[in-house]
């Protein structure tokens, strides 16, 4: 799967050479196409999204549609942003507008302990935060705005990504199949995820061109965007062992290594303290979000349940179907990319399913956990690469308007957690 970025793909590689503007001019040039692409595909998606949830609030006014921990309460559909800013987004939209908060054992004006705010990492807020100082400007305004930068960012990472292991058009149709995946829609919310995979892609590639501090710095910044970044630092650090050893890069890998994980400890240095121990920090995960590592078997029980027919919670629940079967096509994926793919993609894919896969947690957010998980989208994205462009849409649109559908039937119909 692996070629050198001068393979004849018709776009020659030049975006090392020329000054550093010069070279982002190229690179922006280049990516524009797979940007744009992306960014249709996303436009469409929400259209279907606000098209079902507004049908569904037709149908079913009163409905409660999901809990808002940041509150307190449970919350009904008011209109199709709900679903950008439901769950975890109205807590990082309560950070943006008011920090992480106050005294551990006091509460906030909605009566929430502050010491909740601190089970959310302070990247994605932080970044949101001065934006709410801006005329007009509301905390989730704020976290729309770096969401959507932050989707743009990531597929650029993507096409750069696709375009240094294959071609240019394998890095366009990555960035456009990571646009139509399961939960795809919390890459436009006030969530992590784009965040997330945008550090996440810029750091491969940085691995993947052998750029070691850039790598470590951006896997150092990733780790104060959530704990799974856990899986980037590894990769990082498993990469810079392996030059190393293999006597290349100089100091430069040892300093990715010390790098990498800097931003994740501190932070739950930072949060334990607060707390009064790391033993805390993970009590309040496990006991208030029912968030904690089970060694994957929570989501065993969903698949044996599901699979045998067994467990009227399990078994009988779409959602928690259709959340199996993203899985499995995950597993798949990742089995066909294990064969072809750079061993830094592979791990950092096996990595995320692992930790996915491995934490307790609500099996709908199993799309959601998996989204960073890009790479296993290279089998897809190299065979619509193949394709012609007329095969490639037929494709691409049916699959815009299922990503759309899920996006709206998931918070608003299944009243599932995202």
């Amino acid at each position: 799967m692996s070629r050198p970025d001068e393979e004849a793909d018709g776009i020659p590689d030049r975006t090392d050479s020329g000054g550093p503007l010069e070279r982002l001019r190229i690179a922006a040039r280049h990516a524009a196409p797979a940007i744009g692409l992306y960014l249709f595909l996303r436009a469409l998606s929400l259209q279907v999204m606000y098209a079902l949830a507004a049908h569904a609030h037709t149908r079913d006014p009163g409905k409660w549609v999901y809990p808002d921990g940041s509150i307190n309460q449970w919350r009904q559909f008011t209109s199709f942003m709900d679903a950008l800013v439901s769950w975890d987004a109205r807590w990082y939209a309560k950070i943006a507008g008011s920090g992480l908060g106050g005294p551990v054992g006091a509460v906030d004006a909605d009566g929430v302990p502050y010491q909740l705010r601190l089970m959310f990492f302070p990247l994605y807020p932080w970044l949101a935060r001065p934006l709410t100082y801006l005329p007009f400007i509301s905390p989730i305004t704020a976290c729309l705005i770096v969401s959507f930068i932050s989707a743009v960012a990531a597929a650029w990472g993507l096409y750069a990504i696709g375009r240094h292991v294959h071609s240019h058009r394998t890095g366009v149709m990555l960035a456009a199949v990571w646009a139509l995946a399961p939960a795809a829609m919390t890459q436009n919310g006030a969530f992590t995820e784009s965040l997330f995979t945008a550090l996440s892609a810029w750091t491969l590639y940085s691995l993947l061109k052998e750029r070691w501090l850039i790598a470590g710095l951006l896997a150092g910044v990733s780790g104060l965007s959530r704990p799974t970044a856990a899986a980037l630092i590894g990769t990082v650090g498993l990469a810079a062992l392996v030059a190393a050893f293999s006597r290349r890069g100089g100091w430069r890998p040892y300093a990715a290594m010390l790098l990498a994980p800097a931003g994740l400890l501190a932070y739950l240095a930072y949060a334990s303290a607060k707390l009064g121990g790391v033993s805390q920090y993970f009590d309040v995960h496990s006991n208030t979000f029912g968030a904690w590592w089970d060694y994957g078997e929570s989501t065993w029980k969903v698949v044996t349940d599901i699979m045998i027919g067994v467990g009227e919670e399990d078994s009988s629940k779409p959602i928690r179907l259709l959340s199996v079967l993203f899985l499995g096509g995950f597993i798949i994926l990742f089995a066909l990319l294990a064969r072809r793919g750079p061993w830094q993609l592979t791990v950092f894919a096996a990595a995320t399913l692992v930790l996915a896969a491995g934490s307790h947690a609500h099996i709908s957010m199993m799309g959601r956990h998996l989204l960073p998980a890009f790479p296993v989208l290279l089998v897809p994205a190299i065979a619509l690469a193949r394709a012609s462009n007329r095969d490639a849409a037929i494709v691409l649109g049916p699959l815009a308007l299922l990503s759309g559908w899920y996006a709206g039937w998931l918070p608003f119909i299944s009243g599932q957690a995202i």
